[in-house]
């Protein structure tokens, strides 16, 4: 055999071995290695805190994520679109425990804070606060927000309400959270929290204010569409 034929036979065995070696092993990359997208984390409100998190206000945040995490736990269905919640969600003020009128900034911002939580979690979040017109004014901003019932929607389609009441403890605040079903008033989910009495949590408590008492034929509601 001259030595053009034994080159021939040696390419004819050893062509396969060379067509299956990883191409990284070639020194070459693929595309989809290269385009290949990031791991997927999850959802930002699954991720780990950031270490540096340690001042009241993200401590906070932090304690509000764990009630809607006890709430979205706690529910029977918690599919967004086919469960208990699928028929949207509004959100209403915390309310002094001792006297339902009364509430603060406190409860403010724990709704405010529950609607973005749960909003992220894929549920529908109808914010009752919306304005009707966006009301704008010169170095002043534009407002689509308010608490006027002129300048709201008179009614608004929701299934389940998300509410709860806060007790102003000496050393903590105790928060009683519920998910409602509108129809029947049935409890859908609860969960209860203690918040720290910090200079924070006392800063917003300190504006407690009750509902103005008005006769009961000019008495405001906001009508729930079933």
């Amino acid at each position: 055999m001259d030595q053009f034929s034994l080159r021939r036979c040696l390419w004819f065995f050893l062509l396969p071995s060379f067509l299956l070696l990883p191409m990284n092993v070639l020194g070459f990359q693929s595309y989809s290695d290269q385009f290949s997208p990031p791991p997927f984390q999850g959802p930002a409100f699954l991720q780990q805190p950031e270490q540096n998190c340690q001042n009241q206000d993200c401590d906070l945040i932090l304690q509000i994520r764990e009630m809607a995490d006890r709430l979205y736990a706690h529910l029977e269905d918690p599919d967004p679109q086919v469960g208990v919640l699928a028929d949207g969600l509004v959100v209403c003020t915390f309310v002094d425990n001792n006297k339902l009128s009364r509430t603060s900034s406190f409860g403010r911002y724990l709704a405010g804070q529950l609607m973005s939580e749960f909003q992220q979690r894929s549920f529908t979040v109808h914010d009752i606060q919306k304005s009707l017109s966006i009301q704008i004014q010169q170095k002043r901003g534009e407002y689509g927000l308010s608490r006027n019932p002129d300048e709201i929607a008179g009614d608004i389609t929701s299934g389940a309400m998300l509410t709860g009441t806060y007790l102003n403890g000496k050393d903590h605040i105790i928060v009683n959270a519920r998910i409602l079903d509108n129809r029947t008033s049935s409890l859908l989910s609860s969960a209860t929290v203690l918040f720290p009495k910090n200079q924070l949590t006392r800063q917003l408590l300190a504006d407690s204010a009750s509902a103005r008492t008005q006769p009961q034929e000019f008495m405001y509601l906001k009508k729930l569409e079933l």
